[in-house]
């Protein structure tokens, strides 16, 4: 399997991740938990990332005053970066996806350059991957994103004949009515050919 084919089985396999962390801007996806979530499935495939600051990078200290303290300064580390995936066993089979990072700290240089990095890393997987987030657990974001996927379910389609052979064997409207949408009429009138 090539890389990007292996990358793409990574997508396919990681369905979403729960924001469990509240922070000052809201709430937001625990880092620990989306690197585990998505390092067992690079060491099942092999796949390395790794991350590159290229030069230019730097730490400025810039004015940042608030109520309590209208002289306060911040750190802001910032500059571009890279993301190289590779691929275990075929070195030479990489990808590599310029990025930009930057972070911020009250206290300490080296926190912003730590805070940077751990942003930048969770929001690379999250957008690489194009993997969905939101507050609610699981279990209700599937049930969310199946409610905006269901298609009407009308007579004379392929649908319509499978959920017609469904209720003949003993299946349920509310059965069809999970993955299908049916009007009231359309419910009677399925319900009929069913019986026939």
């Amino acid at each position: 399997m090539n890389l990007s084919e292996k990358l793409l089985k990574i997508r396919q396999e990681i369905g979403y991740v729960q924001k469990t962390v509240s922070g000052q801007q809201g709430m937001y996806v625990d880092s620990a938990v989306l690197l585990k979530t998505i390092r067992d499935k690079m060491d099942e495939l092999k796949i390395l990332l790794v991350p590159t600051i290229l030069p230019g990078a730097q730490v400025e200290c810039i004015d940042f005053p608030s109520k309590s303290n209208p002289n306060a300064k911040s750190f802001v580390f910032a500059g571009d970066m890279a993301f190289q995936w590779i691929n275990v066993e075929d070195p030479k089979d990489t990808i590599i996806v310029p990025w930009f990072f930057t972070g911020k700290n009250a206290q300490d240089p080296a926190m912003a350059f730590g805070s940077a990095l751990t942003y930048t890393e969770r929001y690379f997987i999250l957008k690489f991957f194009q993997i969905p987030t939101a507050k609610d657990d699981p279990d209700a974001f599937e049930e969310k994103t199946r409610e905006k996927e269901k298609q009407e379910l009308l007579p004379g389609t392929d649908w319509w004949e499978r959920a017609v052979g469904l209720l003949k064997n003993n299946g349920t409207i509310e059965q069809i009515k999970k993955f299908a949408i049916i009007s009231a009429a359309n419910e009677k009138a399925l319900i009929e050919e069913a019986k026939s």
